[in-house]
């Protein structure tokens, strides 16, 4: 992965570093800089730069009057260099422009056309028209055989071409060209698609790519990936956003099958692949609860008062400050801890039912995270952590939940000295996703720092029967018919960003990713109808 760039900019050699201003190249001749003390790049970077601008422009009819050129060169915290130059048509007009960046090679790689006067609604441009354009492209950049990349309709989508690196016929997915056309036909940017591998990868021929041959067969395949189909509730499930009214749209309470993981299985073990660190299962098993039975309420600032104390903060009534959320339009306590953190209680307006407490760090910029208490103290782990949470949702969660599923990996979710919890509802043993709880836990003192039940049902649901659901069986044929399992190469960003970085590619398999498919309907056995706001493109 690409590491952080510093933020200074150089106009140097490639051999030196020296503080200057950017390098101009006027007509991609001699390279000139304004700043008396920077140097000429070497004859062989000089001929690399003018080379890459010279295939931009030989490839993209509309930088024919793109005459002037500006360079910049940024270094990196390894010590390397990102060349990047910027063509202009004058050094006055700032648009129309074109970015273009470099490889380490020095040939040419990235790019984005800055339009002069982009289009705010840009005209849907037929996909097929857009695949045509970019696919002549791709072969004019690369040569007849496109440098062994293929079209990969998985991530091809309206005006953007995926295309993706063959490697024993099989797409790598670590390895894309993501192209988007405009609606008059022209190729305005080249990025690098999803799972970047970065500057630090060995190159292709000095990796060891896993036989397909070796692979489990598709109905081994498809038997692993039975295991991570799941049941699951929606209360209110999002089905669009109404344009006149400017509100999201909901639908009916819905019960569905969805495949509740990673989405990569490995192919030669039959193991789900992580994709990045604390990527997986999100379902866990289920915890029981024993509510008190006895709905807060905060009506006034000595109630506030009262409440904060409960969670470890003593204050009075003169420090506190009621308001109204912005967001939910309930009623607020706020509590100024110090400089640096607020507290606030937010209430229901009408009932005063407590919903939520929580502490708020002001500093701004980047937080610190420790990864262990600085002074040798050992923190609370997870499992103490969740103990913690379980009381607090015992304490003030509506008395009809009776069972919670925490949502996320076995550590949740840790920031520095916080442990996060997103709990939801259970329903005749099924998760409800949109019923839920957040709490954070500090793990140095066992402190609730946060505890939000703004979407949460205060009252029983009224949720579809699951003994009228289809079964597993059955949601499964109808998924993989649509969306079948594809043998492919990937590398996961879990051991791209890993202290012990590792680029080797698994073989693994993977369904066929659908924007138009993505749950199952329980009761109908029928994928539920595009649209829905809430999930991931790329699933």
């Amino acid at each position: 992965m690409m590491k952080k760039l510093n933020q200074t900019i150089f106009s140097v050699t490639i051999a030196a570093l020296l503080a200057s201003s950017p390098i101009y190249l006027p007509n991609h001749g001699q390279v000139l800089a304004e700043d008396s003390q920077a140097k000429e790049l070497t004859p062989e970077w000089k001929e690399k730069v003018e080379g890459a601008i010279q295939k931009v422009k030989s490839t993209l009819p509309y930088l024919a009057d793109f005459s002037y050129s500006t360079l910049e060169i940024f270094e990196k915290d390894d010590g390397r260099n990102l060349i990047t130059v910027t063509l202009q048509t004058s050094k006055e007009k700032k648009k129309p422009s074109f970015g273009l960046s470099l490889d380490k090679q020095g040939n040419p790689d990235t790019f984005h056309y800055y339009e002069e006067f982009p289009e705010e609604e840009r005209p849907k441009i037929e996909h097929g028209k857009v695949k045509s354009k970019a696919t002549d492209f791709m072969k004019q950049w690369y040569g007849p055989e496109m440098g062994g990349f293929s079209y990969n309709p998985n991530y091809s989508k309206d005006n953007v071409a995926h295309f993706t690196k063959l490697v024993n016929g099989l797409p790598y997915l670590n390895i894309n060209v993501r192209l988007t056309v405009n609606s008059k036909g022209e190729i305005i940017s080249k990025g690098l698609g999803l799972h970047d591998l970065g500057d630090d990868a060995p190159a292709l021929e000095n990796m060891k790519f896993p036989d397909p041959k070796d692979a489990i067969s598709k109905e081994q395949a498809e038997q692993a990936f039975a295991k991570h189909l799941k049941l699951f509730y929606l209360k209110r499930p999002i089905t669009g956003w109404d344009e006149q009214t400017k509100r999201t749209l909901y639908g009916s309470p819905t019960l569905r099958y969805k495949a509740e993981f990673s989405g990569y299985i490995d192919a030669i073990t039959g193991k789900e692949v992580p994709v990045y660190d604390g990527s997986g299962t999100g379902f866990n098993p289920i915890v029981s609860l024993n509510p008190a039975g006895k709905e807060v309420t905060v009506k006034t600032p000595e109630e506030a008062a009262a409440m904060f104390a409960a969670f470890g903060i003593e204050t009075n009534v003169e420090k506190i400050k009621e308001g109204v959320s912005e967001d939910t339009k309930g009623k607020t306590y706020t509590h100024e801890i110090n400089k640096d953190f607020d507290a606030e209680i937010e209430t229901e307006q009408k009932t005063g039912r407590f919903l939520s407490f929580h502490v708020m760090d002001k500093r701004e910029g980047p937080k610190e995270l420790p990864e262990e208490d600085p002074n040798g103290k050992k923190w609370l782990t997870p499992e103490e952590s969740m103990k913690l949470a379980v009381a607090a949702m015992e304490k003030y969660a509506p008395k009809h939940i009776k069972e919670v599923m925490p949502i996320g990996t076995a550590e949740f979710r840790q920031r520095g000295a916080v442990q996060g919890f997103r709990f939801v509802n259970v329903h005749e043993g099924i998760p409800v996703l949109d019923d839920e709880i957040f709490i954070r836990i500090d793990r140095i003192t066992g402190k609730v720092l946060g505890l939000s039940m703004l979407d949460v049902s205060w009252d029983s649901l009224s949720l579809p029967d699951p003994k009228k659901a289809v079964s597993q069986v059955e949601a499964l044929k109808e998924y993989l018919k649509l969306r079948p399992l594809e043998l492919q190469y990937f590398t996961s960003d879990a051991d791209i960003e890993s202290d012990t970085r590792n680029y080797q590619p698994v073989l693994v398999y993977r369904t066929a990713i659908s924007l138009d498919h993505r749950e199952i309907d329980a009761l109908t056995g029928k994928f539920t109808p595009p649209g829905e706001i809430h999930y991931d493109p790329y699933q």
